[in-house]
């Protein structure tokens, strides 16, 4: 378990990120119909020596989206992932992340953090 101020220092960035996510998901209204989704995070799941890792990677990652049309009531898309800049340029600049670059490392139950590439520092 982590300790009680790394409990209430993840709970603030829980705070920010769940903010940041909001504002994007007021962005991906406004660009309704580009064909284009802006996600806020991005979580990968690994296996190994029978521990499950989970990565949380907080950032900008665009994605094309394309419908294939419907089965039964349930809609077909496919997401591909373009990038982490904006693919069009007519599109409006995304709002900025005030958590850019964070990685959450999640090892059974107990939460690392990984500050922005520019602060140089690893987990914590």
């Amino acid at each position: 378990m982590n300790s009680p101020k790394q409990l209430k220092d993840l709970k603030k960035l829980m705070e920010l990120i769940e903010d940041y996510k909001k504002m994007i998901y007021e962005y991906n209204k406004l660009i309704t119909g580009s064909g284009y989704r802006l996600k806020p995070i991005h979580i990968v799941t690994k296996r190994h020596g029978g521990k499950t890792i989970k990565y949380v990677y907080v950032g900008r990652y665009w994605y094309k989206v394309i419908y294939s049309g419907k089965r039964g009531n349930v809609s077909r898309v496919k997401w591909i992932y373009i990038g982490r800049s904006k693919p069009d340029s007519k599109l409006p600049d995304p709002p900025t992340s005030p958590v850019e670059g964070v990685v959450l490392k999640i090892v059974n139950g107990k939460t690392y953090i990984k500050l922005n590439k520019s602060s140089g520092k690893g987990f914590c």
